[in-house]
């Protein structure tokens, strides 16, 4: 027959185990303070690209219409880069920093884009 002795910790042990599992509860808290914010650091880079993509639309959107203009009010080939189908593209800065270009790309094809803060949206026009 087999004694099982009962397992007892001696008065010098406690405190060992005492600090073993405080470390352990504290390293999944870190583990949990760490995981939350990396989620919030990439929220922001989202949120800051967001509001970077606004400025970037309306910068290619601005320079659409001033391709458009060209297109529809002035001769073909005159000259100028949007009447012309594989011209140099047509460039524009705005007040606030964004910028855009803009070309055309086929007799009724319009390919512009707009950048701000390293945000660039792009629009293509067809009609």
């Amino acid at each position: 027959m087999r004694i099982i002795k009962k397992m007892t910790i001696k008065n010098n042990q406690r405190g060992a185990t005492t600090i073993f599992l405080s470390f352990f509860v504290m390293n999944i808290l870190l583990m949990m303070a760490l995981t939350a914010a990396s989620i919030m650091i990439y929220q922001l880079q989202m949120s800051k690209e967001v509001s970077n993509s606004v400025p970037a639309f309306y910068a290619a959107d601005a320079i659409t219409e001033e391709c458009l203009y060209q297109v529809r009010r002035l001769e073909p080939n005159s000259g100028n880069d949007c009447t012309t189908v594989g011209a140099t593209a047509i460039q524009a800065v705005l007040d606030n920093g964004a910028s855009g270009e803009a070309s055309l790309t086929a007799i009724n094809q319009i390919k512009t884009f707009g950048v701000f803060g390293g945000t660039q949206r792009n629009i293509e026009l067809v009609w």
